[in-house]
């Protein structure tokens, strides 16, 4: 189902550009060389933890404005909220993990393809008509459509679309 626009991103003092870190770095730590997709998959499969994913997510004003926490997780805010009360910092499982780290990656990617996080949250909270209409934010909760976003920027990247 296609979805309307998203709200407009606005620019938030704390977000991860400002600060130079990208939305991965919170998941997976920033460093010098990239972690092997290897060893991404066994972060993964540990699970990335609730104050991390947090923090991700407070970096891009979309991703507020969107409730991607609750797509990530599948469950209300209140039962977030609840859930880390009773366990301090809770892990994520590995399915979540994923989910938060596919929605890092493609906001890295769209941030390094149109030249701003500004204008890469406003590009994934736009319909976009190459995507045959749809918001490339609903689609990245879908491996899938988290693939499908990714080639599309990768066109982008070699100017195949303008």
């Amino acid at each position: 189902m296609k979805q309307t626009r998203l709200s407009t991103a606005r620019a938030q003092p704390g977000s991860a550009e400002r600060q130079g870190c990208k939305p991965t770095a919170y998941l997976i730590g920033d460093q010098p060389v990239p972690p092997s997709s290897l060893r991404v998959y066994l972060m993964v499969r540990a699970g990335f933890t609730l104050t991390d994913v947090k923090t991700m997510i407070s970096s891009s004003a979309l991703y507020c404005d969107a409730g991607i926490l609750k797509r990530v997780m599948g469950r209300s805010v209140c039962t977030l909220q609840r859930k880390a009360r009773e366990s301090g910092n809770a892990r994520l499982n590995a399915q979540q993990s994923a989910i938060a780290f596919h929605y890092a990656r493609v906001l890295e990617h769209a941030t390094a393809v149109f030249g701003s996080q500004l204008q890469a949250e406003a590009w994934l909270g736009w319909p976009c008509r190459h995507l045959e209409g749809y918001v490339p934010l609903d689609m990245v909760e879908n491996a899938v459509g988290f693939q499908t976003v990714e080639a599309y920027l990768q066109r982008v990247e070699m100017g195949v679309y303008q």
